[in-house]
Order: structure tokens, then sequence, then C-alpha cells
């Protein structure tokens, strides 16, 4: 009795060493692909940081007018970090910190240190400029904060699960909110919406423009598969394997798509990044036994 007792122990505690071993590879991947999102963002700032000039389109001279008292203490701090060329110096720690995470081997210590770095860019970034963000800038901002926060946990498996968790829930809001806004939108419904973005300088493809309108059956399949695609995005946590991994793929592709035809280059990154929690709480695609860590291997 007392020799079966010990293997089940054993097994118990290779089962739960297995489950955090999946998770931290879990963390290990979302923090991967965030750096990722984070260089990129960092070399497109860089590459265009003459609009964060003083006479520039984002020059903190035109963003500080939003605070009424313009010789407050707290405006003349931010006037040393946010103007130019502080937040030229940020934007380098950003992509150093972004850099380092995916071409180095940082250990515990500093890998929480580059991800505390990465938050705070985020957050200063934030603070300064209050538009001219997208979805990508949010998702990945999520998910920056849960692997900092997984990382000041690195023996507690339970606490590293919830922020992978939240993550994930996450990803599986944003895409549903997504697609009853376009689905409630006529104009999405009617597929006017797509020909509208791709005829723009910012967001369009003469190609693609041209395409849609030559075709207009084109725009309306296009607008009513993202529609469907984004409201049916949270059953990938339930799906079968094969069809769980086909629906990130296909919302991948859907990034990928965004990239080439709109130049949401950081979009690829920024949502995919938060695929790996995605599917580590998915039925099909996630570990063996989640549901006994939940409740502690007795």
């Amino acid at each position: 009795m007392q020799a079966w007792t010990t293997v089940l122990e054993k097994a118990k505690e290779f089962e739960g060493t297995q489950v955090g071993s999946e998770t931290e590879s879990t963390i290990s991947a979302v923090e991967r692909l965030n750096a990722v999102c984070a260089l990129v963002g960092a070399l497109e700032q860089l590459s265009r940081i003459s609009d964060y000039r003083d006479d520039g389109t984002v020059s903190w001279q035109v963003m500080r007018e939003r605070f009424p008292d313009q010789d407050h203490w707290k405006v003349r701090v931010m006037d040393r970090v946010f103007s130019y060329p502080g937040v030229a110096g940020m934007t380098i720690v950003r992509g150093l910190a972004a850099a380092r995470l995916l071409l180095g081997r940082p250990g515990p210590t500093e890998r929480k240190l580059l991800d505390g770095v990465l938050v705070a860019a985020a957050s200063v970034g934030n603070a300064r400029t209050h538009y001219g963000g997208d979805g990508s800038d949010h998702i990945s901002y999520v998910g920056l904060v849960t692997t900092f926060l997984a990382r000041l946990f690195p023996d507690d498996a339970r606490a590293q699960r919830v922020c992978l968790k939240f993550l994930s829930f996450q990803a599986c809001l944003s895409y549903p909110v997504s697609g009853a806004v376009k689905v409630a939108s006529p104009t999405w419904r009617s597929g006017r919406a797509i020909t509208g973005i791709f005829r723009t300088s910012t967001y369009g493809d003469k190609w693609l423009y041209e395409l849609t309108k030559k075709h207009p059956a084109i725009p309306v399949l296009l607008a009513w598969m993202v529609i469907l695609g984004e409201l049916a995005f949270p059953l990938v946590l339930v799906a079968p394997k094969p069809v769980a991994r086909a629906m990130l793929t296909a919302s991948t592709m859907f990034h990928l798509a965004n990239g080439r035809f709109m130049g949401l280059n950081r979009f690829v990154w920024g949502f995919a990044s938060s695929y790996p929690a995605v599917a580590h709480m998915s039925r099909g695609l996630g570990p063996a036994a989640p549901a006994r860590l939940e409740s502690g291997v007795r």
C-alpha cells in the first residue's frame, strides 16, 4: 500500500511539473511575440521621429495643452521626458529591451527587469499621446503587463495561470466585441466599409480597392468573413483540437492580410502574442490536466 501511495505521489509530482513547464513555455512565447511587437513599434517610431519634434504633428508642445495648469511641477517633469529628444531616447530604450529579450538569453531577474522596462515604456507612451493607437497597441499592452506580473511569481504556477487566463479572456473578448460593432453597422453588413477602407491613402491598397470596385460581391464576402470570424473566435476555447488550431491559423492569416494590405505591421505580432495564452486555455490545445492544477494536486 505504501509503495502504491509513493507511485501516485510521484505521478502527481510529474504531472504538476509538466503543467508548470507548459505554463512557463506559454509565458515565454507571449513574452517573445510581444517583444517583436515592441521592437517593430520602436523601429517604426524612430523612422518618423521627426513627427515628435517641436514642429512635428505629435509635438509635446501640442500634447501638453490638455493640462490646464501649464506651470504645474508635474507638467514640467513631463516636459523633460516627453519633449524631443527625450521621447527619442525612450523609444531607443524600448527597442533595446525588446531586442535583448529576442536575441539574448537573459536570466529570470533580467527578464523581469526587461519586461518592466517594456511596460514602463508603453505606459509612458500612452500617457504622452492619447490618440493614434490601435487595437494591436491595446492587446500588446495587456500582454506586456500580464507577462511582467507572471514573472513576479516565478514559483507560483497558479498565479501564472491566472495571468494567462486574464490575457486569454481579453483576447476572446476583443474579437466578438469588434464583431458585434460591425454586425450592427449597415456600412459593414453591406460591404461598403471594406471598399471605403481600401480607398484611403492611410490604410488603402490600390489593387484591392480596384478589385472590390470591379467585383461588388467581394467586399460583401470579406466583410462577413471578418464579422463571423470575430464573433466565433471565443469558440476556440471549447473547439476540438483540429478546429481550434484552424481558427487560430485563420486569425493569424487575417492579421497578416491586415499587415500586407493596410500597412498594420504590429497587428500580426500584437494579436498573435495572445494566442499562446488562448491555446493554453483551450480544451483542445491546452495542457492535458489544467483543471487539476486549479483545485490543487491531492
